[in-house]
């Protein structure tokens, strides 16, 4: 029997996650503040609660005992902590912890598991909570053989998206208007939610992954040019690129996500280890995952989303000027 706990279930990630699982066979039950209405099918139980109150976590998971558990919807250690003193230990194979790449400290370079961690004021505390997080399972593992897996994943993308991201890219293309972009070559990396959930769950059954923390993304780079031109192409349409200059953010004392729905900053990971370990390894192209995404977009989107990119028309109007 291969029973999965899922906290979350009804939003991109975790949602992803549950029903991958379903179709492996695995019997799931999902954990969720009950706000959304389960839209497939295949769960065993929904299980509502408050993820913060040790009580309500009691009362839905204390009689109950999983193989395994993907926590997706922890963000600080306390979320942990919470979770773990209610968990039954018996039968449990396995706890996977989703991290993020936010928790490396500010490098140019490429980051491997092994690079210091600690507060980047790029991410600001949630980078910060997600590395004291996961400090407090590698002391569980060390001092009470608790057994983890942890992914730390870069940007994430694809169908379900919950994130104004692709979607606002998308809306642009369609609607032909210009697109404000961060000058530079900055450089990122992106991981498709198709592959995401096929590495999580490798790393679950893995014996080499117990007790240790991978980079989980696609390791080709690439620059916000590459990343818009190919939305582009996926959409059929192309509009205008506006280059946002360092000089005009300082001058009208802007940031990148005043009008871009990404931080301006380079965010590369390294998978040698994900490789080494024989983990499921992210390939799906950008264009391709893109593409399902636009799919995705054209279908299901219902355009309820939140964000904070409130200059764009502010800069476009200020290019028009110029």
């Amino acid at each position: 029997m291969k029973d999965a706990l899922v906290m979350g279930g009804t939003e991109f990630v975790s949602k992803a996650i549950a029903k991958y699982l379903i179709s492996l066979g695995y019997t799931v039950d999902i954990f969720t503040r009950g706000r959304r209405e389960v839209d497939y099918e295949g769960i065993r139980e929904h299980l509502q609660g408050d993820r913060h109150s040790v009580e309500e976590l009691q009362r839905e998971l204390g009689d109950r005992s999983y193989n395994y558990i993907f926590d997706i919807t922890a963000y600080t250690k306390e979320d942990v902590a919470k979770l773990v003193k209610v968990v039954k230990r018996d039968n449990l194979k396995r706890y996977l912890f989703c991290s993020s790449g936010a928790v490396y400290l500010p490098h140019k370079g490429v980051s491997s598991e092994d690079f210091p961690r600690g507060r980047n004021p790029h991410w600001g505390s949630y980078g910060l909570d997600k590395a004291l997080a996961e400090d407090y399972l590698f002391d569980l593992y060390h001092q009470e053989g608790f057994p983890i897996t942890i992914f730390r994943p870069t940007y994430i993308y694809g169908e379900g998206n919950n994130l104004y991201r692709e979607a606002y890219f998308f809306d642009r293309i369609r609607e032909g208007l210009a697109i404000p972009i961060p000058a530079g070559e900055q450089e990122v990396q992106f991981v498709y939610i198709g592959d995401l959930v096929k590495s999580f769950v490798s790393g679950a059954i893995s014996e080499d992954a117990l007790g240790k923390a991978y980079n989980l993304t696609n390791d080709r780079a690439i620059t916000w040019k590459k990343l818009l031109t190919t939305a582009m192409e996926v959409v059929g349409k192309e509009v205008e690129l506006v280059e946002v200059d360092k000089a005009t953010r300082k001058e009208f004392d802007l940031v990148s996500k005043n009008f871009f729905p990404f931080r301006n900053i380079t965010f590369l990971l390294s998978i040698t280890r994900l490789k080494e370990d024989n983990l499921y390894i992210p390939k799906t192209t950008l264009k391709q995952g893109l593409s399902r995404a636009y799919q995705w977009y054209l279908k299901d989107n219902n355009n309820d989303f939140n964000h904070s990119m409130d200059k764009i028309d502010f800069i476009l109007t200020k290019h028009k000027t110029i």
